[in-house]
C-alpha cells in the first residue's frame, strides 16, 4: 500500500512539471503563431527568407512540442488513474485504509463542527485550505529562452496569535520555483561550531544571488516572505539572461531549502520544523522523499537531529549546506521553507481559548507514521505489560541544564514498588536520536520534567500515557497539546515546593506521595491497553493479574509473585 501511495506521489509530481511544459508549449506555439503571421502578411518590417525560415521552424518546433506534452500529459493521466485504481483494489481485498486518494482529505466519517475546526487547525484540512492558496508571483514571458516561475502559498491561521514573530497581515508562507539559478559565490556563512546569536542564524546574500528569467507578478510582496526568505528574496534578479551552459551545474532533484529554528537544537521547536517541512513537501506539493535533496540553509551546527533529518526527508541524497555548491547552480524545483513561527506545535498558535477541545491531529499521525516508518518502528509490537520510561535531565560539564528532579531516587524507589511492570530510566541528551526512538516506540507510559524531550510522547507506543512533572513555576501547554495531538492520555502533576537553583539550572523536588498517585492511574489506565485484563494500579493483588493469561510469560521477568486466580463465578 505505501509503494502505491509513493507511486501516486512520484506520478502527481510528474503531472505538475507536464502540466508546467504544456503551458508554456502552447504560449510558445501562440507566440511564434502570431510572429509568422505578421511577417507573412507583411505588417512587420522588410525580412529576409532566412528570418522567414527561421520563424517558420522555431514555429513547428513549437507544435510539436506542445503535441508531446499534450501526449505525455495524456499518459500520465491514464498512469495516474491505474494506480488509484490499483491502490482502491489493495483497500477492498485487505481493508487497510489507504492514504488519500485525492487533493481532499476525505476520511468518510461523520464529523461535528468541532472536528472540523480542529481538522482545519490542526489536520490534513490545513494542508488542503494551504495548498488553495497557491498565487503565481514569478512568471515568464511567453518567448522566455528558459520557462521559470514561482509560485507562493500564503496563508492566514485566523486563530494565531500575532502571526508569529512577524506578524505580517498576509499570514505565514512558503514557495516553490522552478528553473531558479542560485549563485553561491554570493551566498555568505556557515555555522562556526556553537549556536549563533538570535537573528544571526540566517544565511546572507548579496544582490543577485538569486535570478531566474521570470517576472514579478502583481502579487509580489517582499516583506510578505518568511524571515530567512526575506533576505534572499530583496535581491532577486528578474528578467534575467540565462548563463551560458558551461558556467553553471543543474540540480535536477527536488530541492528543499531548510532554514531551521533558533532552537534547533531543541525537539519542541525543531519539531515546528519538522512537521511545517512534511506538511509543505509530501501533503500539500506531494513531493517524495525518496527523491528528495534537503539543504540545510542556515548557520546551525548539524545538531543531534542531523540524523533524523537525514533518514525521514532526504533518505536518498547526503545532507548539504549552502557552502558544498560553488558558483551558479540551476535548480528545477526548489521549495522555500514555511519557517517555524508558522508551526502548529505551539500553544499560541491555537488562540486563548479552545485549543485544547481538541482530541488529535491526523496530519501529527501522518508525520508521526512517517518518522517511525523511516526508522523501520512503524509496525512494532505494543508493550505486552505497563512499561514505564522515566526520564532524567542531569548536569553535565558541557551543559548545565535546568529542571533536574532533585529527589531522583524517591521516584526510582516508587517505580520498583509496581508489581507486573517493567521500567528503565534515562537521560536522553545522552543518547543519538535512532536509539531515542527505540527506546520510546516500546514504552508505554513517559515520565519527565517539562522539557523538549517529552515531545517523544508523538513517538511511544500507539497506546500511551504521558506524565509530565510541571515545577511550580511553569504554566505551559506544550505537551498537553502535543499528546492530544498524537492521541495519546495526558496526565499533570504539579509540583508545590520551590525549586532549589544551581546557577541558572534549577532542581525540582517531587512529593513522592503524589508521584506515587500519578503513576498509580497511568498504570492502572496501561494494565487495560490492547488485550490486558488487569483491572488493578500500581502494586496490584496477585490474584488480579493470575486473571489476564498475558502476563503469565513475564512473572519471573518482572519478580511478580504467581499466585491462583480470582474466583470469578457469579456466587448466587
Amino acid at each position: 500500500n505505501q509503494t502505491i501511495w509513493d507511486l501516486r506521489l512520484r506520478l502527481e509530481e510528474s503531472q505538475r512539471l507536464y502540466e508546467h511544459k504544456l503551458q508554456q508549449s502552447a504560449s510558445d506555439t501562440d507566440h511564434y503563431k502570431d510572429l509568422y503571421a505578421s511577417v507573412k502578411s507583411g505588417s512587420l518590417a522588410e525580412v529576409s527568407n532566412d528570418v522567414v525560415h527561421s520563424l517558420k521552424v522555431k514555429l513547428e518546433q513549437a507544435q510539436s512540442e506542445l503535441a508531446s506534452s499534450h501526449a505525455a500529459m495524456s499518459d500520465m493521466s491514464q498512469a495516474h488513474a491505474a494506480a488509484q485504481a490499483q491502490a482502491q483494489a489493495v483497500v477492498s481485498t485487505s481493508g487497510v485504509v489507504s492514504p488519500p486518494q485525492s487533493s481532499k482529505s476525505s476520511y468518510g466519517m461523520a464529523r461535528s463542527s468541532l472536528d472540523q475546526e480542529c481538522e482545519d487547525k490542526f489536520g490534513l484540512g490545513l494542508s488542503d485550505l494551504w495548498r488553495d492558496t497557491k498565487e503565481e508571483w514569478c512568471r515568464s514571458p511567453p518567448h522566455a529562452e528558459m520557462p521559470s516561475d514561482i509560485q507562493c502559498y500564503p496563508y492566514v491561521q485566523a486563530h494565531k496569535r500575532g502571526g508569529g514573530r512577524r506578524g505580517a497581515p498576509g499570514g505565514d508562507m512558503f514557495c516553490e520555483g522552478h528553473n531558479i539559478f542560485i549563485d553561491f559565490d554570493k551566498v555568505k556563512g556557515g555555522h562556526s561550531g556553537s549556536k549563533p546569536a538570535l537573528g544571526q542564524q540566517y544565511l546572507d546574500f548579496q544582490s543577485g544571488s538569486t535570478f531566474a528569467t521570470c517576472e514579478r507578478t502583481e502579487r509580489w510582496n517582499g516583506n510578505q516572505f518568511m524571515p530567512h526568505a526575506i533576505r534572499q528574496m530583496k535581491g532577486f534578479s528578474f528578467s534575467a539572461t540565462v548563463p551560458p551552459a558551461s558556467e553553471y551545474k543543474v540540480e535536477d532533484s527536488p530541492t528543499y531549502l531548510l532554514a531551521r529554528d533558533e532552537d534547533c537544537e531543541n525537539l519542541f521547536h525543531f519539531s515546528a520544523d519538522l512537521i511545517n517541512m512534511f506538511n509543505v513537501a509530501k501533503m500539500i506539493l506531494r513531493l517524495d522523499f525518496s527523491r528528495l535533496q534537503v539543504v540545510l540553509f542556515d548557520k546551525h551546527i548539524n545538531g543531534p537531529f542531523h540524523e533524523l533529518i537525514q533518514v525521514a526527508f532526504s533518505p536518498n541524497r547526503p545532507l548539504k549546506r549552502a557552502a558544498d555548491y560553488r558558483g551558479k547552480v540551476l535548480f528545477k524545483h526548489v521549495v522555500w521553507h514555511l519557517e517555524s513561527p508558522a508551526g502548529i506545535v505551539f500553544p499560541k498558535v491555537g488562540g486563548d481559548r479552545g485549543l485544547m477541545r481538541c482530541r488529535q491531529s491526523s496530519l501529527w499521525h501522518e508525520f508521526r507514521a512517517h518518522v517511525l516508518g523511516a526508522f523501520d518502528l512503524w509496525n512494532i509490537a505494543p508493550p505486552a505489560i505497563p512499561t514505564i520510561l522515566i526520564s532524567f535531565r542531569r548536569r553535565s560539564g558541557a551543559k548545565n541544564v535546568g529542571r533536574v528532579i532533585a529527589n531522583e531516587n524517591d521516584l526510582i524507589g516508587v517505580i520498583k514498588e509496581g508489581h507486573m511492570v517493567k521500567h528503565q530510566e534515562v537521560d536522553l541528551g545522552t543518547m543519538g536520536f535512532r536509539q531515542q526512538l527505540e527506546t520510546i516506540r516500546r514504552s508505554n507510559i513517559y515520565v519527565g520534567a517539562h522539557g523538549a524531550g517529552l515531545m517523544h510522547v508523538m513517538f511511544l507506543a500507539e497506546e500511551a500515557v504521558l506524565i509530565e512533572i510541571h515545577p511550580h513555576y511553569r504554566l505551559d501547554r506544550h505537551f498537553r497539546l502535543a499528546s492530544r495531538m498524537a492521541g495519546k492520555i495526558y496526565m499533570p502533576m504539579r509540583t508545590t515546593q520551590r525549586v532549589t537553583c544551581q546557577g541558572t539550572s534549577d532542581s525540582i523536588p517531587v512529593d513522592p506521595a503524589e508521584f506515587r498517585r500519578a503513576l498509580d492511574g497511568a498504570v492502572r489506565i496501561a494494565r487495560s491497553f490492547d488485550d490486558g485484563a488487569s483491572e488493578c494500579g500500581l502494586t496490584c493483588d496477585s490474584k488480579i493479574l493470575a486473571l489476564d493469561k498475558g502476563n503469565d510469560p513475564l512473572y519471573s521477568e518482572t519478580n511478580t509473585q504467581r499466585s491462583q486466580p480470582l474466583d470469578t463465578r457469579f456466587p448466587c
